[in-house]
């Protein structure tokens, strides 16, 4: 019989060393199944199955590369089990002996206390993770969702792929974490770039992942996302219904200061409850107050809550809806200032807009100062715009264009101008 480096008996067969001759009969012999198959089966690249099966008896497979190939032969059937070592020992008709020692061999247990060791790898590779949902957050607005969300989606890809291996549970936690966070941060890119199906799929799985991790907070501010998502897609009801949601499951914790007025305020104005969106703005400032956010202009996506500044260009929004443009110009002009020292181009687009729009609907018409402002608003985002600037834009354009100003048409014209570039960026497919 040739020379393996497999063990079997009574006990569950092991192998003592993975070389390529071992791994391809696992995969061919005993799975039955192509090198792609094999290499998602692991979460390895198939250039590295490859490799391995290539080397043959050349290449011994270590670390978590051969818990992971561990893992696969334990879960194997017995008919596969058995088409596993008939390809290595050659034998067809094999008898296993009967064992005689009731316990597992001591080969047996000192390879478990290996992979044991195995487990605890790769924390560089988890600090890297964070450290990419962090550097997102950091420069989002200053690069947008169209050049960072690829690099996102490919770190939730290798988290995937380290969920699908043997992992200590400290450690499987801490993944599933990141999940959620990575997960989070594309369903709030998506609404950005227009693209709301993925929104509230990545939303979904979020918000399971936070379950799954008994996160309130961060259900909670995945509910915040998805008010947001309904909002730009004018389902108020929905976009209430969500921020309520997230309200219950944020217990007046910080993250009710962003469901407060980023979700339910500008929601209620969308369906004219006045008096919904003044209740709603007060409870955002209490929370705010309470816990002391500060008065800057804390970063659109974020997970910490809300500040102050944010929470007035959201007021702003939210009362316009409801045709109180004196409490829309009053709030754009306090955080004015902040917004203009801050990093962040969609929020001077935004606050630009709202009080274009105040002034454009007011009782004292100025369209001059409207169209100026709004001008402003389009220069200040015109290289990296979001799906927020672009319909909040047109949908100024709608309230100015029918004024019978000169004025009007050239917001008009540079609009149309100013579309054709954003159109990449911000636009709806199709």
């Amino acid at each position: 019989m040739a020379q393996t480096n497999v063990e079997h008996g009574a006990a569950p067969m092991i192998v003592t060393k993975w070389t390529g001759i071992e791994v391809r009969a696992l995969r061919t012999a005993a799975l039955r199944i192509t090198q792609q198959e094999f290499a998602e089966t692991l979460g390895f690249t198939v250039a590295v199955v490859r490799k391995w099966e290539g080397r043959r008896e050349t290449i011994e497979l270590a670390g978590r590369y051969a818990a992971a190939m561990d893992t696969l032969l334990h879960r194997l059937t017995d008919s596969e089990r058995a088409r596993f070592q008939t390809e290595l020992t050659g034998a067809v008709n094999m008898v296993h002996p009967v064992a005689t020692e009731p316990f597992e061999s001591s080969t047996e247990i000192a390879a478990r206390v290996r992979s044991l060791a195995e487990l605890d790898a790769d924390r560089d590779t988890f600090d890297i993770l964070s450290l990419t949902i962090d550097d997102v957050i950091d420069c989002y607005e200053l690069e947008g969702p169209q050049r960072l969300a690829p690099s996102v989606v490919k770190a939730r890809r290798q988290v995937e792929g380290l969920l699908g291996q043997r992992r200590h549970p400290v450690q499987l936690k801490e993944l599933y974490a990141i999940a959620a966070r990575l997960s989070a941060v594309l369903g709030y890119m998506a609404v950005n770039r227009g693209r709301f199906g993925h929104a509230r799929m990545y939303c979904r799985e979020a918000f399971a992942l936070g379950g799954l991790l008994e996160d309130s907070e961060l259900q909670a501010w995945v509910k915040g996302t998805e008010s947001f998502c309904a909002y730009y897609q004018h389902d108020y009801a929905a976009a209430v219904r969500a921020a309520y949601e997230g309200l219950d499951l944020a217990k007046e914790g910080p993250q009710s200061i962003r469901l407060y007025s980023n979700g339910l305020a500008r929601a209620l104005g969308k369906v004219g409850d006045r008096d919904g969106v003044a209740a709603a703005i007060d409870a955002a400032t209490a929370a705010a107050a309470r816990f002391s956010t500060g008065a800057g202009l804390t970063p659109a996506l974020d997970f910490a809550p809300y500040g102050e500044a944010r929470l007035m260009a959201n007021a702003a929004t939210a009362f316009l809806s409801v045709g109180d443009h004196a409490r829309t110009l009053d709030y754009g002009r306090r955080v004015e200032e902040r917004v203009n020292e801050s990093d962040s181009v969609w929020s001077r687009s935004l606050v630009r807009i709202d009080m274009a729009a105040a002034l454009a609907a007011g009782e004292r018409c100025d369209v001059e100062q409207a169209v100026s402002l709004g001008v402003e608003a389009l220069a200040a985002s015109s290289d990296r715009p979001i799906r927020s600037v672009w319909q909040r834009a047109h949908e100024l354009g709608d309230l100015i264009g029918p004024i019978p100003a000169r004025a009007s048409a050239d917001y008009v014209a540079t609009l149309r101008e100013w579309s054709t570039t954003a159109r990449e960026f911000a636009a709806p497919p199709g």
